[in-house]
């Protein structure tokens, strides 16, 4: 199974940027990964068309199941 973390950051006007990022750590926590996306906001580390995040909106763990077909 394949797990992505999903970072999704409110850019204002009701506008969204969302991060992923492959294989996240084990028992990785909501209090760490929030603490991480506040840093970035709080650093304008990222810049979407000219516009920096403003809050964070949320994040999560999203698990992927590739299945063969038959």
């Amino acid at each position: 199974m394949a797990k992505t973390l999903k970072m999704v950051f409110d850019l204002g006007d009701k506008k969204t940027v969302t991060w992923s990022l492959g294989s996240p750590k084990t028992g990785l926590t909501k209090a760490e990964v929030e603490a991480a996306m506040q840093e970035a906001i709080d650093r304008q580390a990222i810049v979407v068309q000219g516009v920096s995040p403003t809050g964070i909106k949320s994040a999560y763990i999203h698990n992927v199941d590739d299945e063969a077909l038959a």
